[in-house]
């Protein structure tokens, strides 16, 4: 008489974790087609990836100028991206960030805000805006998110291509910037906000 033989156990299945990629799966595929990305689809793609922004953060606030190139790129580029994250990730990423040693606590100083509008160079190349000074510093200042008063900032550079090109970390900042990205993490209210701006 034969014996059946027990059927070997299947390992447990896991979890798929493609509902946590979906964000990033949707967004990549969007743009591999000209047709199928859009300028902010473009723009958060990049600013995810530069600051390894967790992918579950959603997007709270975009705003850009100019929205779409024109043809010579989108020159003077402003954008504003503003990214909340859950209490988990926000905890997580700010624990990252501590232990970095690559973002330093706010508040900004005057300095490096001078050097990020560019005023020495404004006043270098028009000497006449020298008694106007504090003009562009609080005009920067104005046109910067609201900062929190206690958390953490980065600013990176890259010189040119600021979308595109490879970027490093600069800080403390000694001189004006052709372009910065400067990310501010606010704790409490759980947001990653990221400026990006360029003179060229």
């Amino acid at each position: 008489m034969m014996q059946s033989l027990p059927m070997p156990r299947t390992p447990a299945a896991r979890p798929c974790p493609l509902p946590l990629l979906a964000p990033v799966l949707l967004l990549a595929v969007g743009c591999a087609t000209l047709a199928g990305c859009s300028t902010r689809q473009s723009d958060e793609l990049a600013l995810r990836r530069e600051f390894a922004v967790p992918w579950g953060a959603s997007v709270v606030l975009y705003a850009a100028s100019p929205e779409e190139p024109g043809w010579f790129g989108r020159e003077g580029l402003k954008i504003t991206m503003v990214f909340r994250l859950s209490p988990a990730a926000a905890e997580t990423f700010s624990r990252g960030a501590l232990r970095s040693g690559r973002w330093r606590p706010l508040p900004i100083p005057a300095a490096e805000l001078r050097h990020l509008a560019g005023i020495r160079t404004a006043i270098t190349s028009r000497p006449d805006a020298a008694q106007h000074t504090g003009t562009p510093l609080e005009r920067f200042q104005a046109s910067l998110p609201p900062l929190p008063r206690a958390g953490l900032y980065q600013i990176r550079t890259a010189g040119d291509n600021i979308m595109g090109a490879p970027k490093r970390i600069i800080g403390p900042l000694r001189d004006d910037v052709n372009d910065f990205m400067l990310a501010v993490l606010d704790p409490e209210e759980r947001t990653l906000t990221i400026r990006v701006s360029s003179n060229y």
